[in-house]
């Protein structure tokens, strides 16, 4: 090829490649135009179902936010939360990093059959003798008092057959008996053992979410009632399905929307009078079920609104025995079970309980203690050790 041949084709490959960056940016400013075109017509969201939590809103112009750079912050976290169809780009790209053979999004495992599974915690030997002292502290408080404590394993464990391969994980029954063996004076509950022999195990936890459903806390109240020798003999337990588009926490964190939950709440019959008070705002409910929930928010938190630092039951039944439930949001399913069998039921959950303890057992005169978690949120929750100890 001669010199002016080469010139003439480097110089037509120079224009194509020209023209195709400008058509590259051309089609880039079309996009750009069209999606924040969609984004002002379709206005701006509050909630987002999906990822369930609430969405940033247009953040307000001032001089000190721009000079501080909060206004720039604010106002990329708005344009990225209300970027238009976010949540199908969300669920596109999710779906490709599954197809392409990813199995773990943002701590999640990705199962099979459409589960979900939070990394279980490791066990902490110094974590857990700080959180075992403070439950030997407040159990050891008198001798009248009957101290209980019920651990639930987690999906991770009953459900170990549907992780994906190779996901490493934590034996959790051995975890828990090692807790127990480092408690005195205190009740210990197996609930390992009935929760895998279960006929169905897949309907002990939900898909998207860490929490167990209405079948494992019927399970674990059974459990419990035999520890603490109640007469359940008059009483049956109805289970009502309140919806069934829960998408929890764990499809929020991974960004997998594939599947959907369905609530169910556990009440007994028949039923008995009572009157639920929230102690810091000071407001009082006749019901332990929030339907408000079920519309915006976290579907989950129908079970008492959600998690307070103490909730307070007052109920028409015919005991006088006072039950303290030391607990997380495992805890908001099996408490609507116990209410026929205690006159006062007092809920605390240590993460956000700023209050003495010691002086709330006493004041109540407390009978009976239940300490009721799941393993992953005992084994690294510091709260017991903090506020009890």
């Amino acid at each position: 090829m001669s010199k002016k041949k080469k010139k003439i084709s480097y110089k037509k490959r120079k224009i194509i490649e020209k023209r195709n960056t400008i058509l590259s940016a051309a089609a880039v400013t079309v996009i750009i135009f069209t999606v924040s075109l969609f984004t002002l017509m379709t206005g701006d969201r509050e909630y987002s179902d999906n990822e369930n939590r609430y969405l940033a809103q247009k953040p307000e112009f001032s001089i000190g936010s721009v000079a501080d750079g909060r206004f720039m912050k604010d106002e990329e976290e708005y344009l990225s939360d209300q970027f238009f169809a976010r949540d199908a780009m969300v669920i596109m790209r999710t779906g490709v990093d599954v197809l392409f053979g990813k199995r773990e999004s943002n701590g999640v495992y990705i199962g099979k059959d459409g589960f979900l599974f939070n990394k279980p915690s490791a066990y902490d030997k110094k974590r857990v003798k700080l959180t075992t002292d403070a439950i030997n502290s407040i159990s050891g408080l008198s001798t009248s008092i009957r101290s209980y404590i019920a651990i639930a394993p987690n999906s991770v464990e009953i459900l170990s057959d549907l992780l994906p391969s190779f996901a490493p994980t934590q034996n959790q029954t051995k975890q828990i008996e090692k807790v127990y063996s480092k408690l005195d004076n205190i009740q210990k509950i197996d609930l390992c053992t009935p929760l895998k022999a279960a006929k169905d195990p897949r309907a002990l936890y939900y898909k998207t979410d860490h929490h167990w459903t209405a079948d494992a806390a019927e399970i674990a109240f059974n459990a419990i009632s035999r520890e603490m020798k109640l007469d359940t003999s008059g009483y049956k337990y109805k289970k009502l399905a309140v919806t069934d588009s829960f998408r929890g926490t764990m499809a929020s964190s991974s960004g997998v929307f594939s599947s959907q939950d369905t609530i169910r709440i556990t009440v007994p019959e028949p039923q008995v009078k009572y009157v639920v008070r929230y102690p810091d705002d000071n407001k009082k409910r006749a019901s332990l079920f929030d339907s408000e929930k079920l519309e915006k928010g976290s579907k989950y938190e129908v079970f008492f609104s959600g998690n307070f630092p103490e909730i307070q039951i007052e109920t028409a039944s015919r005991s006088d025995k006072t039950l303290m439930v030391i607990k997380d949001s495992y805890a908001n399913c099996v408490v609507p079970m116990l209410i026929p069998y205690f006159k006062t039921i007092i809920m605390i959950d240590p993460r956000y309980y700023a209050d003495n303890i010691s002086q709330t057992i006493e004041k109540n005169n407390v009978t009976d203690i239940l300490w009721l978690y799941n393993a992953d949120t005992f084994l690294k929750d510091t709260s017991i050790a903090d506020k009890f100890s």
